[in-house]
């Protein structure tokens, strides 16, 4: 089959004249394809090369180059062919090129500047990646799929949670505050000492009760989040984490926030609340400091402890907090990084890039 001959040895380097021939061998049969491009067209393609876009070596060679590249690539293929051999570089990207029954392949190329034929050039090597592409893109796809459908999920999970919180607090609250209402109007009227030590039992067993709902219906949904704001809720939840564990903590607020929309807000308190989870769990801290501002409209949130850092800490294989809190953080356009602090202990941080109040 009759085609273009590659460039002679002495045209891309150094070599003798002996190995011409070997050399030739050694291109058409290269499972690779290798190609020459010299003023926009295709002055030589091998036969791996040109089944690329389904044609033979006879077909392809002598091509314009605009015609053998998808229409959205034409014009980055031409500026960087111009550009290697403007600065005698090489280059290594990929690209679509335009398969002669109509669709477009995807291919990566590496090519650099020589000389062919006393006028400059590009020569190079070629691969179809179009297959790897498409699993690439698939992945990529149930990438997406799979955070649209964890993001839903977290949203369907935070709805259940605030709609139990509030039967909690409302009903079962509302009962235990009856019981103890009551309690408290026998102690007023009854004149035994044995009934009004029974009725004053129940009223610190039904203040007890309230507590535990309170308690319980926070940790499902923080109300206070919805009528104080993010900073309010910080400061409660570490006060309440470090009475519980014999912590030490501060909160420490840099900035006035701005009113936070409540799903930027609930998810930046979640990280926190998982935060101070693996502190207590896996840190072994004996103090924690939590630091909330604003910085060129972006939410900062840091969590810092005295404990054994993340790799003394690191939690049980399979444990998915960091994750969570990541994804977390994704979902609502931030972004958490941890790191082990030089003096001792783990830093977390949280970015969350504020709504533009001009909007």
């Amino acid at each position: 089959m009759p085609t273009t001959p590659p460039p002679s040895p002495s045209s891309v380097g150094p070599a003798q004249s002996s190995i011409t021939v070997p050399y030739q061998v050694l291109v058409e049969q290269s499972l690779v394809g290798i190609y020459v491009i010299q003023d926009g067209t295709l002055k030589y393609a091998n036969a791996a090369f040109a089944a690329m876009s389904g044609h033979t070596p006879s077909e392809i060679s002598g091509r314009r180059l605009a015609e053998l590249v998808a229409p959205s690539c034409i014009d980055d293929v031409l500026s960087k062919v111009e550009e290697r051999i403007r600065h005698g570089s090489s280059m290594r990207y990929t690209t679509r090129g335009l398969h002669k029954d109509g669709y477009e392949i995807d291919i990566e190329v590496h090519g650099s500047a020589v000389e062919f034929e006393g006028q400059p050039a590009v020569i190079g090597v070629a691969i179809d990646i179009s297959e790897r592409a498409h699993y690439e893109r698939e992945l990529r796809e149930s990438g997406d799929l799979l955070r649209l459908l964890a993001s839903h999920m977290t949203r369907v999970r935070e709805e259940q949670r605030a709609r139990i919180a509030h039967e909690i607090h409302d009903l079962l609250g509302g009962l235990l505050t009856s019981i103890k209402m009551g309690a408290a109007r026998i102690l007023n009227r009854v004149e035994s000492a044995e009934l009004a030590e029974i009725a004053d039992e129940l009223i610190t067993t039904a203040q007890e009760g309230i507590e535990i709902t309170r308690e319980i219906s926070d940790n499902l949904y923080p109300a206070i989040l919805d009528h104080l704001g993010l900073e309010a809720a910080v400061r409660c939840h570490l006060e309440r984490v470090c009475r519980r564990n014999d912590l030490q903590g501060d909160t420490v607020c840099n900035d006035a926030l701005p009113q936070l929309p409540n799903e930027q807000a609930l998810a930046a308190f979640r990280i926190f609340q998982e935060a101070t989870t693996n502190i207590v769990r896996h840190a072994d801290a004996r103090r924690v400091n939590v630091v909330l501002g604003c910085i060129s409209g972006t939410l900062c949130l840091e969590v810092c402890d005295d404990g054994r850092g993340l790799a003394a800490s690191a939690p049980r294989g399979g444990a998915i907090g960091i994750l969570g809190m990541q994804e977390r953080a994704r979902a609502v356009g931030g972004s958490v990084t941890l790191e082990s602090r030089e003096t001792g202990g783990t830093r977390l941080r949280l970015e969350l890039p504020l709504p533009d109040p001009a909007r």
